[in-house]
């Protein structure tokens, strides 16, 4: 697996208290700071400022509660294959990368071949919070001759392009993509 490059790619430095945040946030989503401070038994500045800067590294995201306007965080896809590539303690995490990418069909090997994928191939920037936007890079990235796949990946890639197109064509229009899904479902996009 290629998972240890993935702190050289996504060009963090995040030491084992910074990842025993995210794995909190991971367990308790959405939860405060707070509660992340006193189920790690650290200090809420620490965690507060901590948060933050995962942020802004886009591993985490928040709401706020309507009314008394706490934030709820909750991890990311990013910071879910962050943790994937950490501990791997892989069951828990795949299934989170399932739910938050709405790929619910897929099996645990599949979603591991596409973190791959996407380990392998990705450049700062690149989108990886947004399936849709994950599967545009990915399949751009295909068509300028930047990828090269094996027919395992072929698959994968096929299926994540496929999804990605239905998901485009709904946006448009429900009708379209209920006259289109047939041709959508056949086609082979690499």
């Amino acid at each position: 697996m290629i998972f240890q490059s993935i702190f050289e790619k996504f060009n963090l430095n995040i030491n084992d208290k910074e990842m025993a945040i995210l794995a909190s946030i991971l367990a308790n989503e959405p939860v405060t700071a707070y509660k992340i401070a006193v189920e790690n038994r650290m200090h809420f500045s620490y965690v507060y400022k901590k948060v933050e800067s995962f942020e802004k590294a886009e591993l985490v995201g928040y709401y706020c509660e309507p009314y008394d306007g706490r934030k709820l965080y909750y991890l990311l896809p990013k910071g879910v294959i962050l943790l994937l590539g950490h501990e791997r303690p892989e069951r828990l995490y795949i299934d989170k990368l399932r739910d938050k990418w709405h790929l619910k069909d897929w099996g645990d090997q599949e979603i591991i071949d596409l973190v791959n994928i996407i380990i392998r191939h990705y450049r700062p920037g690149m989108p990886i919070n947004d399936i849709v936007m994950v599967a545009y890079a990915l399949y751009t990235r295909y068509l300028a001759g930047d990828i090269a796949v094996g027919d395992r990946e072929r698959g994968v890639l096929n299926k994540l392009f496929r999804r990605s197109f239905e998901a485009l064509v709904s946006l448009i229009s429900y009708d379209c993509l209920e006259k289109c899904k047939g041709r959508l479902a056949s086609r082979e996009y690499i």
